[in-house]
């Protein structure tokens, strides 16, 4: 009893704590925001949740499968980068420390933060399943509410993928290489990577007909309904589905779909899921170093770079308190009275250029070998490999590469503790602020000249100048996000999302590097140049906000 009582104070007193963060109203707003954008009226261009071009009718059943699909495979990876700062801001507050002086043992401690988690991805999960009854309502298809049909898809499916979400956070942050930028960018991959293994293995490649088993995500058993209703309707109906399609006015049809039985077995299914989900926090309990700082790389690196700013910082002080010493020893021992002429003033050309250079130095530090050599790897890559084989496989690695040094940008300042010093140096907005960015513009150019060179010798004179609109958008939204977020979580997701659908998947709206012929076409570049521009002046209002702060 002791045991769950001091799991129960825990994860209630994490779960308050991030109930009164502006984040967490953000992303309740934009769970609003999807729920009303994923229930489509007729006429608005695009197709939520369709086999074919049709789709049921928005009674409780479709509904209650549409918000399931969102609940499952959308917000689990928003929520992952929502609760993954538990740990963390327990380190960096000091009450990890005194945690550590406690008898709560590390299963207890990591399993109530799993706990914490899941409590708030549950509770945007209830705002989803309010805002499915609103939109019912608001679509007034079927005005009749079914409780079971509408809430039962939304929680049978989506809790088990938020259990496991907010259990790979814990186990991101437990572990020391995964709790920073890494594990942010390789959680989206795994992520992506397990729904389009599920989503690949679920249906036949000849029919496009479903296999209902109890996956993951939990939609092969309603997907497999609703294809063999459609095919008693219409026998030779095409079975491709999906979740989201652009359609043309009086190109979708609709029929009625009541909905699945979901029998004990089923039900039990999906509660093996989420049970699957509590082995996660307490396998990380092993790698949790239970705040030892002597075992934690990153606090040891951080408190490196801060005692040497120390130091330096230190040295200045001692110098300029020595230098005031001597000038007055020089005065008392003066016998007649001292005429003081002004000193001229010391030339300011090659200031910024130094700039420049330290801010580089400080994106470059910290990286292992291994890391420089893959740079170095892919740039004779780029210069060697076919050029079709570049384009397809070598430009959006070119893209994520610098994923890690973008990501610094912005934050250095709150997450060192440095802002002070560095904010009361001469020109913190005109030149440092610049400096920061052109030093990643720099280094993705660096990173990217194999791609630049073949581009060039081939005569794509569209397509280099368009790889340089991505290398100045991507260090600028990078910087406007880091300043006014304070973490490097916002970029993170932003960017990959957009490195998914622009790079790989090659979506021309999404296409901010040019690699795309209809991006190219549609001046997309240009339009992410425009960007670029807005994103650094966001940028300096943010930065002119910290300094009044």
């Amino acid at each position: 009893m002791r045991t769950l009582h001091t799991l129960y104070h825990l994860t209630r007193a994490d779960f308050f704590e991030r109930f009164r963060r502006y984040s967490f109203l953000v992303v309740l707003a934009i769970t609003v925001g999807a729920g009303y954008l994923f229930v489509p009226p007729e006429g608005a261009g695009y197709l939520v949740l369709h086999v074919g071009l049709r789709r049921g009718i928005y009674n409780s059943a479709w509904i209650g499968l549409v918000f399931g699909f969102i609940a499952a495979m959308h917000l689990p990876l928003f929520g992952f980068y929502l609760v993954k700062n538990a740990l963390e801001r327990d380190r960096q507050t000091g009450v990890g420390q005194i945690i550590a002086t406690t008898p709560i043992s590390k299963p207890v401690y990591v399993v109530g933060k799993w706990l914490s988690n899941l409590a708030v991805l549950t509770l945007i999960l209830g705002v989803l399943t309010v805002m499915a009854v609103i939109m019912q309502l608001v679509r007034a298809e079927d005005l009749t509410i079914n409780p079971w049909a509408l809430v039962g898809p939304i929680w049978l499916m989506g809790l088990p993928a938020l259990a496991i979400a907010a259990a790979m956070a814990v186990l991101f942050e437990s572990v020391s290489f995964l709790r920073g930028s890494l594990g942010n960018v390789a959680f989206l991959f795994i992520w992506l990577s397990m729904m389009g293994r599920v989503l690949s293995g679920a249906f036949d490649e000849a029919t496009h007909l479903a296999q209902p088993t109890n996956d993951l995500l939990g939609f092969t058993r309603a997907m497999a309904d609703i294809q063999q209703q459609v095919l008693a309707l219409e026998p030779d109906a095409h079975m491709g589905s999906g979740l989201i399609v652009p359609v043309g006015d009086g190109e979708v049809s609709t029929f009625v779909w009541d909905g699945i039985g979901w029998s004990v077995g089923s039900v039990l299914g999906r509660a093996m899921w989420s049970g699957m989900a509590v082995v996660i926090p307490l396998a990380s309990a092993i790698p949790f170093d239970r705040f030892d700082p002597a075992r934690s790389r990153q606090r040891l690196k951080r408190e490196g770079l801060l005692t040497r700013l120390q130091k330096r910082m230190g040295a200045i002080r001692r110098r300029d308190v020595l230098r005031r010493q001597c000038a007055e020893t020089r005065v008392i021992q003066a016998a007649t009275a001292v005429h003081l002429t002004p000193l001229a003033l010391a030339p300011q050309r090659g200031q910024f250029l130094g700039v420049l250079v330290a801010e580089l130095k400080l994106m470059l530090r910290g990286h292992s070998l291994i890391w420089y050599a893959g740079t170095v790897g892919l740039i004779l890559a780029c210069l060697v490999i076919p050029l079709q084989y570049v384009k397809q496989y070598l430009l959006p690695m070119v893209w994520l590469w610098p994923v890690l040094i973008w990501s610094q940008l912005g934050i250095r300042e709150r997450r060192y503790n440095t802002g002070q010093m560095v904010f009361s140096a001469p020109h913190p907005v005109t030149r440092q602020l610049p400096a920061t960015w052109l030093a990643a513009v720099f280094f993705t150019v660096v990173a990217g000249s194999g791609a630049c060179v073949r581009l060039a010798l081939t005569g794509e004179i569209t397509g280099l100048l368009a790889w340089f609109v991505g290398a100045l958008f991507a260090p600028a939204l990078a910087l406007a996000l880091g300043v006014w977020v304070g973490n490097s979580r916002a970029f993170e997701i932003v960017y990959l999302l957009l490195w998914y659908l622009g790079v790989m998947n090659q979506v021309p709206a999404f296409d901010y590097a040019g690699v795309t012929p209809a991006g190219l076409a549609m001046n997309i570049p240009l339009v992410y140049l425009g960007l670029t521009a807005g994103m650094v002046v966001l940028a300096v209002i943010g930065r002119r906000r910290q300094l009044q702060m």
